[in-house]
């Protein structure tokens, strides 16, 4: 049975989302460090209601864009680590979907937090998490990266990723370039997910909220109608959110590194273009790939745009 939310609460929640009320990081929007910010920068707020949750937060879209509804649909990272406070928070807002894009063995060793108002979880695997450096380079050398990190010998993790000829740039891009090749039904099967009324407001996401989520948004935010650049400036948003920690692992770390730590401008471009290579256009993509009709892509506008003509 679904649930139903006091209203005073989920308002009180939402305002948090929208007011800048919430725990709320100074923006690096001058930053020097070697990460990307959106162009927008100025104008997001970096506002992080649920405690546990880094990067939980509607798309980002610019004021003269589509206008999505509130309170809908949030991107966020994984829901392992929520306190009987977030879990309240969430309840608050009426989550009915989560859609998780996790695989299956970290499912298993990092499994959601219980929401009271979820009536439907659907797992929707694309691929292990790209972070996970066990998963991209040899065994033998992922188990030397954490005690030399711990040591600060960070010029000799670079130097053993060039040993053992470890590009984490291109594989990472290769990585992006898969979303778009390897896992369309997946990707298909959560663009119609969203086609039913019922299933609002979700979450998606996976472990950081920032790869496999990234390229879900994108395709989503290219649906309803906004620019690759608005895509671009949501999908960067998660530097800010994360900058903190983004801080410490750039500032000094090893170079090497670097292409998996924050969203990238080339890795999501990298997996846009292989969708342009392979179809043409992003229309023909979610038409044909996706399997999502103009019929069909009418009524996903009519549940998240305020004004969907």
């Amino acid at each position: 049975m679904r649930k139903i939310i006091g209203l005073a609460t989920a308002t009180m929640i939402g305002s948090l989302m929208t007011s800048g009320l919430a725990m709320a990081e100074t923006m690096p929007c001058e930053t020097k460090l070697p990460i990307d910010i959106p162009s927008n920068c100025d104008a997001i707020k970096v506002i992080k209601p649920i405690e546990k949750l880094e990067n939980f937060r509607p798309l980002t879209t610019p004021k003269n864009g589509p206008a999505l509804k509130p309170q809908t649909v949030f991107r966020s990272d994984q829901l392992d680590n929520l306190t009987k406070a977030d879990q309240e928070k969430l309840s608050a807002l009426g989550i009915e979907t989560i859609v998780d894009l996790r695989a299956p063995d970290e499912l298993e060793k990092h499994p959601n937090k219980h929401i009271s108002t979820v009536d439907f979880n659907i797992n929707l695997p694309i691929g292990s998490d790209p972070a996970d450096v066990k998963k991209i380079m040899p065994l033998d050398v992922a188990s030397q990266i954490g005690p030399l990190w711990f040591s600060g010998k960070f010029d000799e993790i670079d130097q053993l990723l060039k040993d053992h000829n470890v590009d984490l740039y291109n594989t990472r891009i290769d990585r992006y370039k898969d979303f778009a090749r390897k896992f369309t039904p997946q990707i298909s099967r959560f663009m119609h997910v969203l086609l039913e009324e019922q299933n609002y407001p979700l979450v998606f996401h996976c472990a950081g909220g920032k790869d496999r989520t990234g390229y879900v948004a994108a395709v989503l935010m290219l649906s309803l109608g906004f620019s690759e650049e608005d895509v671009m400036c949501d999908y960067l948003t998660t530097n800010l959110y994360t900058y903190d920690e983004l801080s410490k692992l750039v500032a000094d770390g090893p170079h090497s590194l670097r292409p998996a730590f924050g969203a990238h401008k080339e890795q999501i471009t990298a997996a846009l273009q292989a969708v342009k290579e392979d179809y043409g256009s992003f229309d023909t993509y979610r038409r044909e790939a996706l399997g999502i009709s103009d019929e069909e892509l009418a009524h996903i506008k009519k549940n998240l745009l305020a004004d969907p003509s």
